[in-house]
């Protein structure tokens, strides 16, 4: 049954043109109405039927013209990120399909130089992936999260951003996450070879595409950049039950570690 909802969503997500207002479609609902029925209510087609409609409504606003200096402040269940450089917009949110088990969404904005609008949804592939750590996607092979913060650097004249994200994942575990954007042809690719670190039981398996954080839920283990010192800081993390492999037990110690961009990589100290 949840397959074939989640078919049906993914038909209604993949749909363009739909006539509604920017803010308020012909029923009067807002697109952050759409978003507290998403999250709120109980019933798991009418959050997916919920999800499809805001993906639908808020793709209808972002093609817009003149959309791209929109801030969308009142939208606060979907998180958006601009680049410095003011290429592009990530809209990104989460829906639940249990207590277990999460799926995300997102949208990317583009502005032409022309002024026109482009836009690219991304379709999250996570559960199809044995391995999300070493997978380098794309748009529509999107390891997927909620992304709350951007970086942007640059290495022998090519751009690139670095995204923090979130994924509530299952009843247990959050994760969080460091991947780094760069742009082939004008296409997105999320993840690649830009991270080297000291072995730890805690951290993903060197080599990786992403660096994925996993710990016990609702122990609020921070990834934060630091402005100041130019560094992604992460919460050690120890076991409550002296096993480092087991993820739902990882919680912060309290000390932080951290990684700072050189010569095209995200490098991590030795501690």
């Amino acid at each position: 049954m949840v397959k074939q909802l989640l078919l049906m969503s993914v038909l209604l997500f993949s749909t363009n043109h739909l006539i509604a207002q920017v803010k308020v479609d012909s029923t009067g609902f807002t697109i952050q109405q759409y978003a507290t029925l998403m999250q709120e209510n109980d019933t798991l087609a009418f959050r997916i039927q919920q999800d499809s409609l805001l993906t639908l409504k808020l793709w209808e606003s972002l093609s817009s013209p003149y959309s791209f200096q929109y801030h969308f402040d009142s939208l606060q269940s979907v998180r958006q990120i601009s680049s410095p450089d003011g290429r592009f917009k990530l809209f990104t949110w989460q829906l639940a399909l249990n207590n277990e088990h999460y799926v995300q969404r997102g949208i990317i904005q583009f502005k032409n130089l022309d002024g026109t609008i482009q836009l690219q949804k991304l379709y999250d592939v996570a559960d199809e992936i044995e391995d999300a750590n070493s997978f380098e996607g794309n748009a529509k092979q999107w390891i997927g999260a909620v992304y709350y913060e951007l970086i942007q650097n640059e290495f022998q004249g090519k751009k690139f951003y670095t995204l923090l994200g979130f994924d509530a994942y299952d009843k247990s575990i959050t994760q969080k996450m460091i991947e780094v954007l760069h742009f082939e042809n004008e296409q997105p690719i999320f993840g690649g070879d830009f991270f080297i670190y000291p072995p730890d039981e805690t951290y993903p398996e060197a080599p990786t595409k992403r660096f994925i954080y996993s710990y016990k839920k609702g122990s609020n283990a921070i990834i934060r950049y630091d402005s100041d010192s130019k560094a992604i800081v992460l919460s050690e993390l120890a076991s409550t039950q002296n096993n480092l492999k087991e993820k739902s037990t990882l919680v912060p110690t309290g000390d932080e570690v951290y990684f700072i961009w050189k010569n095209g990589k995200w490098r991590m100290p030795n501690k």
